[in-house]
């Protein structure tokens, strides 16, 4: 597990997002990146806290977010692999 950066440096980019359903991101929204390897403990804090708030709204959504939680590996991939194009499911 590589090392997070929670720990140090201000609110900044650090992040580009892609969408890689091919569909344009709307215009003037803003986007937090949390890793929940389990690197950041603060960022399974605030996942938790989103299941929580979208579960009435969207409860497969929400346990969805639970099962990755609970297995890490087991979620999307939220970035391509090596050996991937951008927009190709992984």
């Amino acid at each position: 597990m590589s090392q997070s950066r929670y720990k140090s440096g201000a609110f900044s980019e650090r992040f580009a997002v892609v969408r890689l359903d091919g569909r344009p991101t709307r215009p003037g929204a803003r986007y937090i990146v949390l890793d929940y390897s389990g690197a950041d403990p603060h960022a399974v804090v605030a996942i938790k806290a989103y299941a929580d708030s979208v579960e009435k709204e969207n409860p497969e959504f929400a346990e969805s977010i639970r099962v990755a939680l609970s297995n890490p590996v087991s979620g999307p991939a939220q970035h391509p692999c090596a050996d991937s194009k951008v927009g190709e499911p992984v």
